[in-house]
């Protein structure tokens, strides 16, 4: 089955991707697509059905708890916390479900499912590495992010996950939800980012886990410039530091679409202007959605996540903000005498 966790904002690039990955479904069977709900759905137009089940975060936890959690976290963080939880009740509720992929809402599937599936076989859970080789060849470039920027936020994408039923995998989702609940902030200093940075862990605490390399899954910002991509008669094709002309499984637009969108929003390794490939890809997205724009759920404010979105900024107000950090950082090293 699928599972996607939006915001209302957020529903329709979730039907798209429902739409999207109902193409690929195995020949013959349909599977179950689920889209967990952190938003309020009294928030909904009236008279308004979904096209695929909705199953609200206000029936997995009683109302004290969502109003604590939206009280200490953003929207962003909040759904974070809840993703472990959506994960595991969505296996309860699909008990004939044995295989389980979750997909962020801006994320777009290019071929059949076969291959997640067949991984799936032995494997507890499949993670994808945000990168699959240093980002400056062992150069000296001070084009960002570099490696150390990924040791912030993590190694794996949590925007995509997939799951086999197994009792390693309940307990797995059991530790991630005891951990995640309420340390899902966006907080380097304390060594926080979302539900993602405690996947750094998984590999080496649980059975049955497969870092999929492939050159084809993920592609996304964060790894244009390790991949190059190609369109011909049967599909796009992408060749990378593993794999060559292996087929193009699924995109992940985020800060593609949206600039403002996820953590790379300065990066300075890719210039999507020169990489026409992934404008036509863009161009494909962005009319699978555009069939549930007429809905204009972007006027609706995520009802979850008190705390404000950190703003982003860009030219001279960035510029200003990194030179007071550098004088901070100056400071901070700085013996000053105290005058008695």
């Amino acid at each position: 089955m699928l599972l996607t966790i939006c915001t209302i904002r957020q529903l329709p690039q979730a039907f798209a991707l429902g739409d999207n990955l109902s193409q690929f479904a195995t020949a013959g069977k349909s599977e179950p697509i689920l889209i967990g709900l952190v938003d309020d759905p009294n928030q909904l137009p009236a008279g308004f059905v979904s096209p695929y089940p909705l199953l609200p975060i206000g029936e997995l936890l009683p109302a004290d708890q969502v109003i604590a959690l939206s009280a200490m976290y953003t929207p962003t963080e909040f759904a974070a916390a809840c993703k472990p939880l959506f994960i595991a009740e969505a296996f309860r509720r699909y008990p004939a479900t044995d295989k389980l992929i979750y997909a962020d809402p801006n994320s777009y599937f290019l071929g059949p499912l076969t291959p997640i599936w067949d991984l799936l076989e032995t494997a507890t859970i499949l993670l994808t590495p945000f990168i699959t080789r240093s980002p400056t060849n062992g150069s000296t470039d001070k084009a960002w992010p570099d490696e150390k920027f990924f040791q912030n936020i993590g190694l794996y994408s949590s925007d995509f996950l997939a799951f086999r039923r197994s009792t390693e995998t309940t307990q797995l989702l059991t530790w991630w939800d005891n951990r995640v609940r309420e340390r899902a902030f966006i907080n380097f200093c304390e060594g926080l980012c979302l539900d993602q940075l405690w996947l750094m862990h998984v590999p080496v605490m649980f059975r049955g886990v497969v870092i999929v390399k492939n050159s084809g899954w993920h592609v996304a910002l964060w790894n244009l410039h390790e991949r190059t991509i190609r369109s011909q008669d049967t599909g796009w094709l992408v060749s990378g530091p593993i794999g060559q002309n292996e087929p193009l499984l699924f995109v992940n637009f985020k800060g593609i679409q949206n600039l403002d969108e996820g953590f790379f929003s300065h990066q300075t390794r890719v210039r999507i202007s020169d990489r026409p490939e992934i404008a036509t890809l863009l161009t494909a997205y962005r009319q699978s959605i555009v069939r549930y724009q007429p809905l204009s759920f972007e006027t609706i404010s995520p009802t979850y996540g008190q705390q404000p979105e950190p703003v982003i900024v860009r030219g001279w107000r960035y510029a200003t903000i990194q030179s007071m950090q550098t004088v901070t950082r100056f400071l901070d090293r700085v013996y000053i005498p105290v005058i008695k």
